[in-house]
This record gives structure tokens, sequence and C-alpha cells, in this order.
């Protein structure tokens, strides 16, 4: 190895060539750590609940081919696998571990970590490519090193390492990069062995890749790319000869899409519960790319959030700075392929992160704003700036003022990202800290102060839930955020339970018949009102409330509970233990239907089967599902 690839020259560290990569791996995995502490007790948030607190699918306490089976269809409900090796790793976790949060937050640190080491292996072997190593091999370990070390520590990828459920994003990112990797080893290997090794590893891990999201349908086109770009050559010969594999990367993208969409008019249909069109999704997002660059840049704690206020583009010129953004991501992406022979490493920087962002920044109908989108996307976008910042180095070297102050400013600058890090972790660290912090950030959205309003009621600090869930009404349809009425609904619900508890039954009915107003499908608020009655001795009421509920949720256990409570009330025992029957069939850990079986039988002047029914009843350890938490804070009932 030549001296001058030495990472001494560049950064004034001397250590043996052989040991390059384990100063490395060293170096990422204590700072990484080292940010990272205070992440690993941050408590579940927003859509970890619905994926993993009450998915059953992954919840599975062994490891036979049915239950994995089952954790591969992902969330409850789902016909077909989804994100399958990501609801296998949440499986993995929860059979390990339970709901223990600290070792789902191992698994995610653990895969931030290796993508960051993969990442700087990628880059590295890529600076030693024959169209750039003269010009970059000098200088390929340092410049690897500090690219990789921008992107790992850059506080944005907190989104996709601190929030549990985007491990998503960022196991995709893992297998993506290791699949780019081995491509780069089997195009550059030698033997045919090689060669055939390295292929079927890239080819496995890109399978992993698209089997843990969506977003990494990109990888055929990536590669496609990467070899035109960095190992081909763009020529005019060499974009005939490739025009062949361009058109197969191209199809395996969108059968790849097909795979996870489904047809086009199951696109279409998903527009219907946003509150934005396709054509105005497509207006929007190059706001959001020039808004993803500048976070990347410049990501202070103040512009970081979970869910962000945008306003969306309705015209070319409503906002105003929608045209401005088209243009320049025009302007963007035309100068890098004009820097394609010149600078292809550049160029393909650039490309690569458009590219990856086409997916979720395009016409499928998600949300607009996510920053853990960015963490694939992001993964060469600080390449060029870590070789400008080397070039600055060797260019002062000789002047050791200058020279120092910039050494200085980049030790600095990952100083002040850490520090970013450690700040954003804590604002992961509970609901009521992660909630008050976007809405003092976005105040004009409903759902981060109907999610504060969540957390607070959920603390027991009723005055301030109250507080939030005006709030939330009073901001619900003010933004993109609020997706149709039925979010406004919760609210009312939210307000209804909290009428509950202070004893205003007359309050509490209004807001749960406002919140089935909004939404006929909430069904929660079908067994609140139906609990209403009951107290306002109107029990035939009741049953038909809490049967319009069964309607909805055929098998809430709780639900039927419920119900055969109000039939023996209103003296049908044999109904009523029918019922029950059903609701222990269910759930046969609960006391309520014991409790309603032993009631039938008295009445049936049985008092045998009642006390042995009562005793059964008492037997501790049970739960009571007419005396549970209101499920309508976070989700539906069991």
């Amino acid at each position: 190895m030549n001296k001058s690839d030495d990472f001494s020259i560049d950064i004034g560290w001397n250590f043996p060539n052989i040991k390059k990569y384990t100063t490395a791996f060293v170096l990422l995995f204590f700072f990484l750590l080292l940010i990272y502490s205070n992440s690993f007790d941050c408590s579940l948030h927003f859509d970890d609940f619905s994926n993993i607190t009450v998915n059953n699918n992954i919840q599975i306490t062994d490891l036979s081919w049915v239950n994995i089976e089952r954790g591969l269809y992902g969330v409850i409900g789902s016909d077909h696998w989804q994100r399958p090796v990501s609801y296998f790793s949440f499986a993995l976790n929860y059979y390990f571990g339970g709901l223990d949060i600290f070792g789902y937050h191992i698994v995610n640190f653990s895969i931030h970590f290796l993508t960051a080491f993969f990442l700087f292996l990628f880059i590295y072997h890529t600076l030693k490519l024959p169209l750039v190593r003269d010009r970059y091999e000098k200088s390929a370990y340092s410049i690897a090193l500090l690219s990789t070390f921008l992107w790992a520590i850059n506080p944005v990828q907190v989104a996709a390492v601190t929030y549990i459920v985007q491990r998503m994003a960022s196991m995709a990112a893992l297998f993506y990069i290791m699949a780019m990797l081995f491509y780069l080893k089997g195009r550059t290997s030698e033997t045919l062995l090689k060669k055939m090794m390295f292929f079927l590893a890239s080819v496995f891990f890109g399978v992993l890749a698209c089997g843990t999201k969506e977003n990494a349908a990109m990888l055929p086109v990536a590669i496609f790319l990467y070899d035109l770009f960095l190992i081909r050559g763009v020529t005019k010969e060499n974009l005939k000869k490739s025009l062949k594999y361009g058109i197969v990367a191209a199809v395996a993208v969108v059968a790849i899409g097909l795979l996870y969409i489904g047809e086009i008019p199951t696109i279409l249909s998903d527009y219907e519960i946003r509150s934005f069109t396709m054509v105005e999704r497509l207006l929007t997002q190059p706001r959001v790319l020039i808004f993803y660059i500048s976070l990347l840049l410049y990501p202070i704690t103040s512009r970081m959030m979970l869910i962000h206020d945008i306003d969306i583009s309705t015209s070319l010129f409503t906002p105003w700075t929608t045209i401005p953004a088209f243009l320049a991501v025009i302007f963007i992406i035309v100068t890098a392929l004009y820097l394609v022979r010149k600078r292809p490493l550049v160029a393909y920087c650039i490309v690569f992160f458009f590219l990856n962002h086409l997916i979720e920044g395009s016409f499928i109908a998600l949300e607009l704003v996510y920053e853990h989108r960015n963490y694939l996307p992001s993964m060469l976008f600080f390449l060029p700036l870590a070789i400008m910042m080397i070039r600055g180095l060797q260019y002062f070297s000789n002047n050791k003022m200058i020279f120092l102050v910039l050494k200085i400013s980049i030790i600095a600058v990952m100083i002040i990202q850490g520090v970013s890090v450690y700040i954003q972790n804590n604002i992961y660290k509970d609901d009521i800290s992660l909630w008050s912090d976007n809405s003092e950030k976005a105040p004009r959205l409903h759902r981060v102060h109907q999610n504060l309003a969540t957390a607070y009621f959920t603390a027991g600090r009723l005055p301030e839930a109250f507080k939030e869930a005006n709030l939330a009404l009073e901001t619900s349809l003010e933004s993109y955020q609020a997706l149709n009425l039925s979010s406004k609904c919760r609210t009312h619900g939210l307000l209804g339970e909290y009428y509950l508890i202070k004893g205003d039954d007359d309050r509490a009915l209004m807001h749960h018949q406002e919140a089935l107003r909004l939404d006929p499908a909430y069904h929660t608020s079908y067994r609140r009102i139906a609990e209403i009655m009951v107290r306002k001795s109107r029990p035939q009421e009741a049953e038909s409330w809490i049967r319009k509920g069964l309607a909805e949720k055929p098998t809430s256990y709780t639900y039927h509970a419920i119900l055969a409570r109000i039939l023996l009330k209103r003296g049908y025992p044999d109904e009523a233990i029918k019922e029950a029957r059903i609701s222990l069939a269910l759930n046969g850990n609960q006391s309520e239907p014991y409790a309603v079986i032993s009631g039938a039988f008295r009445l049936k002047k049985n008092d045998t089967m009642a006390d042995h029914f009562q005793k059964i009843a008492a037997s501790p350890g049970l739960e009571d599902p007419g005396a549970q938490a209101a499920p309508i804070l976070m989700q539906a009932a069991p």
C-alpha cells in the first residue's frame, strides 16, 4: 500500500495500514454509542403501538413456522406479506424480550452502526475504482471515514434510529448498501468464483432490502447507474451497450412496486383519505426535497420534529416557493448529468439522493414529509462535502494556522452534531416530551395536539389533556395533516373520556356521539355510550349501542363481556351466558364473563353453579375488561 494512502497524511494520526478497517470500526462504534447512549430507554411512540404493542402477529412465543409466517404478514388484517423482514425482526425482538424497549433499541442501534460501517467500506472501495482513483485514491481512507461520520452522526438520522418502528428505514438501508458493496466487489474481482459469490451475496441482500421496505425497490436502478457512471463510464458506446440492462433494472423496480402496492386503482383510491390530490402532492414534493437538503446541511433541533407542518402546493405559484423549488431540483439534476463525465462520483452522489427519494417523494399517496425518509437517500450526500474538506486540509497543509482552523472547524461540526443527536434523543424520551416539542414547533397541526392530549391523559394530567384536546379541535382542519374528519373524532372521544372521569355523563355522551357522527366506524365510542346508558338505567338503549360496536368489532372480547352484563341486567340469563362464553372463548383470562355467568345462574335459581362461577370470577390474576382504561387513547378496544 502506498504511504500516501495512509490516514496520517490528512488528519495527523499515525495508524498502521493493516489496522485501518479496525480503526474505522472502533471509532464509529464508540462515537455512535456515546451520542446514542441516552436512546436505549426512550419509550414507544406513534406507529410503534399499532406495529408492535397491539400487533398480535409479531407477538410470537415460539419459532414455529406458523408463528413466523403470521409475523410476515405485518399488521393484523393484512392479506399478504407486508415488509416481512422488518416484521420478522420485531417478532424476534418480542420472542426474546417481549415488549422490553431496551432490546428493540439495541437492535436499532446495531443496525445503524453496521450501516455506517458498510457505508464506509462501500465509499472506500468506490474511491479506488479505476475511473476515479487518480483523483481520490491517495485520500480514500480519510474521505470515506469523514463522509461516513458526517452521515452517521447527523441528527436527522435520529428519526430512523431512536424511533423504533423506523427500523424499517434503517434496516432497508443496511441491506441496500451491503448489496451495492457486494456488487462492487463482484465487478472488481478477478476470479469467476469470487465474482459469483459476491454477486449472489448482492442478490441476497438486495432481496432482504426489498423485503424490509418499499423504497429499496430502487436498488436495481441504483446499481445500474453506479456501474454506468463509475465502472464503465458514460460514453455513447457504453450507453448503447448498457441500454438493455437499464430496461431490466426499470422492469425490476416496477415488478417490486406492484408486489407491494398492487394495482394502479389502489394507488388512486389511497388518496381518498388524504386532504391533497396526486397533482398537489407532485407539486409539493420539490419543496419537500429542498427542505430535506437544507435540513441535512443545517440540522438544528429547532427544525426537527416527528410531524412537520407544510403548506400544500395547489399550483406552480401557490405558494410562491413552489416554482423556485421545482426549478432548483431540475437545475441540480441537470448539473449532475453535466458532470457525469468530468466528475462521475459527484454526479452519482447527486443522482443517488434524488433517485432514492423517488418512491416516497412521487405519486404514491403517502404523507408529505417525514425525516426518516432521508436515511437511505442521504448515504452519499456528504461524500462531495467530505472531499471538499479533505482537499481543503491538503491545500492548506503548509499553512499551519489555516490548517488548524479548518481541522478544528471539522471537529467542532462533528461535536455539535453529536450533541444535537443527544438532545434529539432526550426529546424522544416519552410521549409528553415528544409531542410537547412537536406542538411548539408546529402549533397548527391537529395530530400533535391530539397526541399530546393523549399523553397527558395517560399520565393522569387531566387539566393539560383537556387544554390540548380543545386546541386540537381548533386546529384539526387547518392543515394537510388532518387526513379527514375521522381524525377529529378521536379528539371528541378523548374529551368524552375526560368527562366520564369527571362524572359528567351528559357531556361525555355528547362528545362520544359527535365522534360517531364524524366516523361511524370508531367503535370505541359505542362501548362508552352503552356504559352511560346502563348508568342512566336505559339497558335497552345500552344493548342497541353495544351491538353496533360489535358490528364494527365482532372479535372484541370486551364488547361481548359488556353485552353479556347488559343482557343479564335486562333479565335474559341464557343470552347473557351465551355472550359471556363467547367472550371467554376470545380471552379466557378475564373475570367479568365469569361474574355474569354466576349472576345468570343465580337468576335461574341455580345457586350451586352460581357459587362455582363466582369463585372463578374471584380468582387472582384475571383481568376485568369492564374496568379497563379507556382504549380510546391509543388503540381500539381488544
